[in-house]
């Protein structure tokens, strides 16, 4: 448990195929400096003193191979490992749900397993957030966009340029208050399935999301750009 008193347990989702990398096996899997990316992500949480459980969530052809990589990598707060679903809403579903079987926590939070360079920071100022503002139900890590963003209709014409002082991008981990979260994943699947991220599905139901500063090397790997951006980026780190 962190200094804020507050126990938080998080779902990292790394169900997905990442066909954009071109590598022949799930992204999670590509190795990033000799070390597969996911092993990389669940390393950085684990060693992270404000998480106390994590659930991972990946193919169901994996789970038994995942489980046996973290008991061999002795990463001891990974409290379950459990098949996703179809799509990302119900692979995180699927998360919550295990997680729930081991326990339940002040907070609950969702990261992807493609963003490995997370740092204690980031979770720390998200947990922090949800500490010093009771009426908060969860907090998002985030980078203000440095671009000006366009909204565009189905023809790629642009309807408005909303002021980007306002425009963040959201990142991973968002953390909520426990019964928060549990209770968006309760929801239909219709209502699942329209989610792009966990605090969409909040927010849907009138929640209050803040979002906190994250990290511009916490990027969600996606091509072979990204992976050399990553190796870049773990290579400094050990000097």
């Amino acid at each position: 448990m962190g200094g804020s008193g507050l126990s938080l347990a998080l779902v990292v989702a790394a169900a997905g195929y990442g066909s954009r990398l071109d590598s022949g096996l799930p992204k999670q899997y590509v190795p990033l400096l000799g070390i597969p990316m996911l092993q990389r992500t669940l390393s950085a949480l684990s060693s992270c003193s404000a998480v106390d459980a994590l659930a991972v969530v990946v193919n169901f052809q994996d789970v038994e191979y995942c489980q046996s990589e973290v008991t061999m990598e002795q990463i001891g707060k990974v409290v379950r490992v459990t098949a996703g679903g179809d799509e990302r809403p119900f692979s995180v579903r699927n998360g919550l749900l295990a997680l729930a079987e081991a326990g339940t926590w002040d907070l609950v939070g969702v990261h992807d397993g493609a963003r490995p360079l997370v740092t204690c920071a980031e979770i720390g100022r998200a947990i922090e957030a949800l500490a010093a503002d009771p009426s908060l139900d969860g907090a998002v890590s985030a980078m203000p966009s440095a671009d000006t963003v366009k909204i565009v209709d189905d023809d790629c014409l642009i309807k408005s340029t909303p002021d980007r002082r306002y425009v963040w991008r959201a990142q991973t981990p968002q953390i909520f208050r426990w019964q928060v979260l549990m209770d968006a994943y309760a929801q239909s699947e219709e209502a699942l399935l329209g989610a792009t991220d966990d605090a969409s599905l909040v927010e849907a139901r009138g929640g209050r999301v803040a979002v906190v500063e994250g990290s511009p090397e916490n990027f969600k790997v996606t091509d072979r750009v990204d992976l050399r951006h990553a190796e870049q980026i773990l290579a400094e780190r050990r000097r």
